[in-house]
């Protein structure tokens, strides 16, 4: 088993296997197959929790407004602390399916928990609008960093980055005036931020975690163009696609390579229509992006067979 699991190792470094699939042909050498009861579970835990999104939408259109504000929060607690419960009590089972059936009522209990603060801080304290943000944010960020400490899975690490985000932006607005116009750069730090720490091994899963950063990557430097009305913020990403490609590479990491590809299609059009349409034209501007872009698909089908080794 030892000289399996080492194997399993250098074929997921290898990008030959997934995480999921190592641990299938664990559990079939093991002699533990999928049980059906376990993947009926699951099924029902979604329908489940869909079910009670539902109901509750429904609830809320017809019934909310009539409520005291301590049924609002009770309502609110009970589902929350019913979904976290549920996801602790499941993820004691074993099995991917399990797992999976933890991961999505966790993250129906992190929703819970954003609702139940929105509900107070606007209902009970009655702050501004801009502190009710951080009242949101703050302990949405530290539930949903407990949850993806104890299950880092693809909806905790949405969470729990989604909520970074959603922390350091409502705290940069409570200053006066409001540094809005560098909302932009700071997604793409927070972005870089992220990368770097996927690569780090500090957060996981590694596919989830790279394709969120290199999503923060690539819109920041796009709303800091617009909102400063100036195009070095472009430059910057075209930098950062630049860096990207290049550390595609030695890491032999796909995802890389993708968000840098991504990265030059989404800047390089830009750039060239801030500097040249008034110049050129629109019809030569998009001339020479298509251009430019075409040679630069033919450099990412080249790094692509580095990274692939195919």
């Amino acid at each position: 088993m030892r000289d399996l699991d080492e194997r399993l190792a250098r074929w997921k470094q290898a990008e030959l296997i997934s995480d999921e699939q190592a641990a299938a042909i664990i559990r079939f050498e093991a002699g533990e197959q999928p049980h059906r009861s376990t993947l009926i579970a699951e099924v029902l835990g979604y329908l489940g929790g869909a079910l009670a999104i539902v109901a509750l939408w429904v609830f809320i259109a017809q019934f909310w407004g009539r409520l005291e504000i301590w049924a609002q929060l009770t309502l609110i607690g009970v589902l929350t602390v019913g979904f976290i419960g549920a996801g602790a009590w499941s993820r004691t089972g074993e099995g991917e399916a399990v797992r999976r059936l933890s991961s999505f009522l966790w993250f129906l209990g992190i929703a819970g928990i954003a609702g139940w603060f929105g509900v107070f801080s606007d209902q009970i304290i009655d702050v501004h609008d801009d502190l009710q943000a951080l009242w949101i944010t703050v302990p949405t960020f530290i539930v949903a960093a407990l949850l993806w400490k104890a299950l880092p899975r693809l909806l905790q690490v949405v969470a729990l980055i989604a909520s970074v985000h959603a922390v350091v932006l409502s705290a940069l607005a409570q200053f006066d005036p409001s540094p809005t116009e560098w909302f932009g750069l700071i997604v793409w730090g927070i972005g870089v931020a992220t990368v770097l720490l996927t690569w780090g091994e500090t957060l996981q899963p590694t596919g989830t975690s790279y394709g969120l950063g290199i999503v923060a990557i690539l819109i920041g430097p796009s709303m800091a163009a617009g909102m400063l009305d100036t195009a070095w913020p472009l430059w910057l990403g075209l930098i950062s696609a630049a860096v990207l490609l290049a550390v595609s590479v030695p890491l032999r990491e796909v995802l890389l390579l993708i968000g840098g590809a991504g990265a030059i299609f989404v800047f390089l059009p830009q750039l060239i229509f801030t500097y040249f349409e008034k110049s050129l034209g629109i019809p030569v501007a998009l001339f020479l992006s298509g251009v430019v872009l075409i040679g630069a698909a033919l450099l990412i089908a080249k790094l692509r067979e580095e990274v692939t080794g195919a």
